[in-house]
């Protein structure tokens, strides 16, 4: 007897074969929807992004309170810079007080920039004071295990940054730095980002 057929006739009022068969008929009713329900669920996390953002790079690191941030796009026309550094590192602060102009100048127009310690067990404790004292005002996130440095420059040298579009696709990378790199660095950004 088919399924529609064995409901048909469980709901048959008064039938004498109805009454016997309907709460059956509910059992198999109730597993199969139930099932049907749970096949959808694979009890991972949701990959949604919030309405605000237009897309997750993929990429989260504690900050400096110990909460994870995700670096996100906001629009279809955000750059990131992740500009890879540690607090025993003279060209590193050197870099990132230029980055810091640099972003200033062009935050409004799409521009965010990070600042990634790799500091390990010995200096990560001094982070906190050192951002505080540079007067930094984009976030600072922490890699000390340095695996995503690892993702972007394989050698692992700093200062390292690499520039992002606002899908995660690198758009420039550099390693080290001397006097006059922001420049360069500023040309191309402005390139990169929308006219004001």
């Amino acid at each position: 007897m088919a399924t529609s057929e064995l409901l048909s006739l469980s709901l048959i009022p008064g039938s004498a074969s109805g009454r016997g068969r309907l709460l059956p008929t509910l059992l198999v009713c109730g597993l199969i929807c139930g099932s049907s329900i749970l096949a959808g669920c694979d009890g991972g996390t949701a990959t949604t992004t919030p309405s605000d953002v237009y897309a997750n790079l993929g990429i989260s690191l504690d900050n400096l309170d110990g909460d994870e941030t995700a670096i996100v796009s906001k629009t279809k026309d955000d750059v990131h810079v992740l500009a890879f550094w540690a607090t025993w590192c003279v060209p590193c602060t050197g870099e990132l007080a230029k980055l810091q102009g640099i972003h200033d100048r062009l935050k409004d127009r799409g521009l965010n920039v990070y600042a990634i310690s790799i500091d390990g067990p010995d200096t990560i404790s001094r982070v906190p004071g050192f951002a505080s004292q540079e007067n930094w005002t984009f976030p600072v996130l922490y890699d000390p295990e340095t695996a995503l440095l690892a993702r972007f420059n394989p050698k692992g040298d700093i200062p390292f940054y690499a520039v992002l579009d606002a899908d995660g696709n690198i758009l420039k990378s550099h390693q080290g730095y001397v006097k006059g790199d922001e420049v360069k660095l500023e040309e191309f950004l402005t390139e990169q980002l929308p006219a004001q």
